[in-house]
């Protein structure tokens, strides 16, 4: 059909040989940089993030503002389905399986991570084959309604959930011209991104570049029609963004199932943190998908009539306002210096529900499983509860003195771009393959290796003892 004529298009090019095309490195010092900045993938990438977010607030007007935890496939594809229960399983099923180190002597990442990542490896080509046979064995089923597309979503999400529970060794090799091997030269490539999504797990890290090779990740489901349940089902008018953005704001909260163990059990080091003007010390796009939602939840109170509550800040206040503001490039100029304008509508039972909600424990309690920002701030509470938030998390606290949504959402936007795509101590180990493609030749075909350790070295090359300490018996 066509679905399985876009994958088999997706991957007639990475046929190389009689192997499966494996994707590299190819940003390694500042030249390499120019041309990523320049690319046609960069580009690429920042044009999804922003659609993901653009889908969210476009999105149907809902109480919620797109997801309920209630029913998290509501809006997923059967191959989306599948990913979701793969990552619920990996949060569950692996944490549990692969307890952290306890006799591990270290601040920051704990061994036992290495063993999580492992199975990540042994197990993601069942899991990124599942994915993909559901996408392609629904394809027809695109007029499917209710209760029947339903039970076809849960059945998808089960076989991701086994897949990602189950041992699965990769195939052997097989004809270069069998459209099995075209699909492997894309499960190779989506397997590449989906290793690069938690951590390294040599330096037992975790950063924003993990964050944006996720998203890689989703931009190739997307370019493979994965967002797409075969053809548009009858009277469907959502637009391409919505189909990107619903999605993947649901993918999002089992991502950060995942990533959020990970960093509390492993104590993964924050990779490429930025300290003060760092959002928290892991995550970027989250808080922008969720400021989305916050602005569709906005959009949704303005359609059901709801009186707007027009209130400003007490003026001794308001001063520690313009004490606390920094002249920051991704805040607007209209955040300093400003009475704080509550315009956003106050919910049914009188909430405030504006940026400053953030400072209210008792909503963040509340609905910290439905909103994606309200969740990843009551993350930053749970793990450091000893620190007040204006001293832990300084710029969210400033952010949270904006008046719209929306001036938030646009702000980390381009604090996305600004500060993690456009930094190459982040996006120096992305790689790219066939789908997800680089335009530019690399300076170098491979990275640089550390020369082998030795103790010293004598003329005849020849390696010497090392020197024993005279305290040593």
């Amino acid at each position: 059909g066509s679905t399985h004529a876009r994958i088999m298009d997706v991957s007639a090019s990475a046929k190389g040989g009689g192997g499966v095309h494996v994707p590299k490195r190819f940003i390694f010092n500042q030249g390499d940089m120019g041309q990523w900045t320049r690319s046609a993938a960069y580009k690429e990438l920042l044009a999804f993030v922003s659609a993901m977010g653009q889908g969210v607030t476009t999105a149907k007007l809902v109480a919620h503002g797109g997801y309920h935890s209630g029913a998290p496939l509501e809006h997923l594809t059967p191959a989306l389905s599948s990913l979701s229960g793969s990552l619920a399983c990996m949060s569950q099923t692996w944490l549990d399986n692969i307890p952290p180190d306890t006799t591990a002597k270290v601040r920051f990442g704990n061994p036992a991570f290495r063993t999580w990542h492992a199975r990540l490896i042994e197990r993601s080509h069942g899991i990124v084959k599942c994915l993909m046979d559901c996408h392609v064995q629904n394809s027809g089923e695109s007029s499917a309604e209710g209760p029947m597309r339903a039970e076809i979503l849960r059945s998808c999400y089960d076989r991701g959930h086994q897949a990602a529970a189950a041992t699965v060794t990769s195939p052997h090799a097989r004809d270069a011209s069998s459209p099995q091997n075209k699909q492997e030269e894309v499960i190779a490539e989506l397997r590449a991104y989906l290793h690069d999504s938690f951590g390294h797990p040599v330096r037992l890290d975790y950063g924003t570049g993990h964050e944006s090779s996720f998203i890689v990740f989703l931009l190739s489901l997307c370019k493979i029609g994965c967002f797409r349940w075969g053809k548009a089902r009858t009277g469907e008018t959502a637009s391409p963004t919505e189909g990107v953005g619903l999605p993947s704001l649901s993918l999002f909260h089992r991502y950060l199932n995942v990533t959020r163990g990970l960093q509390r059990d492993y104590m993964l080091e924050p990779a490429g943190s930025h300290g003060v003007w760092g959002l928290d010390d892991y995550h970027c796009v989250p808080f922008y998908l969720g400021a989305c939602q916050m602005v569709a939840r906005e959009n949704w109170q303005r359609r059901v009539g709801e009186p707007a509550a027009e209130e400003t800040a007490p003026e001794n206040e308001q001063t520690d306002v313009e004490k606390r503001m920094p002249d920051h490039p991704y805040l607007p100029n209209s955040a300093r210096g400003e009475p704080q304008s509550l315009s956003s509508a106050r919910g049914e039972d009188g909430d405030h529900w504006g940026p400053s909600i953030i400072q209210d424990r008792r909503m963040l309690d509340a609905y910290s499983s439905t909103y994606l920002y309200l969740s990843c701030i009551k993350f930053i509470q749970q793990i450091k509860p000893s620190a007040p938030f204006f001293e832990a998390s300084p710029m969210l606290n400033d952010i949270s003195q904006l008046d719209t949504w929306a001036k938030v959402s646009s702000g980390l936007l381009r604090l996305y771009e600004g500060e993690v795509i456009s930094k190459m101590p982040v996006v120096q180990h992305f790689v790219f393959g066939k789908i997800f493609k680089a335009d530019w030749t690399p300076s170098r075909s491979e990275p640089l290796e550390a020369p082998p350790t030795l103790w010293a070295s004598r003329g005849d090359g020849a390696t010497m003892a090392p020197t024993r300490a005279p305290w040593a018996k």
